[in-house]
């Protein structure tokens, strides 16, 4: 039996799904929602007032709520979950730097989109970083550096790093010859 009445009012409205930070090692979404007249359930999560915690996407990325009126009817709402891809930062630009013996190391200048920072390691896989959050290093000694760009906010780093050498050269001193001259 279909009750117009209650399908006007009573319904489930969503306020907003919040993605899982998958950059921080989120996996559950949150979902707030607005119920008039009933109780809400879920086939998924926790409900804690008009929230919905700890929904797994699962296969088919969707939740079911059901909302029971006071006199038992029952009105359902499928909701489509969004597919959440972490936006990634680019890699930092760098420069390799090329000095002059006798000279001191200037630092390393990284330059990144998006307002993201940087940080520094000494091997292409990562490991731990050198420094962090920062767009200038200054590198011990010469060789090989490599920069990775993170978005503090969410943690999500660039995929690639960015390989910067530095490079010291030995002065070159012409060579001098010294003659005696006779008078």
């Amino acid at each position: 039996m279909y009750n117009s009445a209650f399908a006007q009012s009573n319904t489930i409205a969503i306020k907003i799904i919040i993605c899982p930070n998958l950059c921080k090692g989120e996996t559950t979404y949150l979902l707030v929602f607005e119920a008039t007249s009933g109780k809400v359930s879920t086939d998924r999560g926790t409900i804690q007032n008009d929230t919905i915690r700890g929904i797994l996407p699962e296969n088919d990325f969707k939740i079911i709520l059901t909302l029971t009126s006071d006199d038992s009817l029952v009105f359902t709402k499928t909701v489509p979950l969004p597919v959440c891809d972490p936006i990634l930062p680019l890699p930092p630009l760098v420069s390799n730097q090329t000095l002059c013996a006798d000279t001191s190391i200037t630092p390393l200048m990284a330059f990144t989109a998006d307002g993201a920072t940087v940080d520094w390691y000494d091997t292409p896989t990562g490991g731990l970083p050198l420094k962090s959050e920062t767009l200038q290093f200054v590198p011990p000694r010469t060789g090989t550096y490599y920069a990775r760009s993170r978005f503090t906010a969410t943690g999500c780093s660039s995929i690639a790093l960015t390989p910067v050498s530095l490079e010291i050269k030995k002065a070159m001193y012409p060579l001098i010859g010294i003659r005696k001259v006779r008078k």
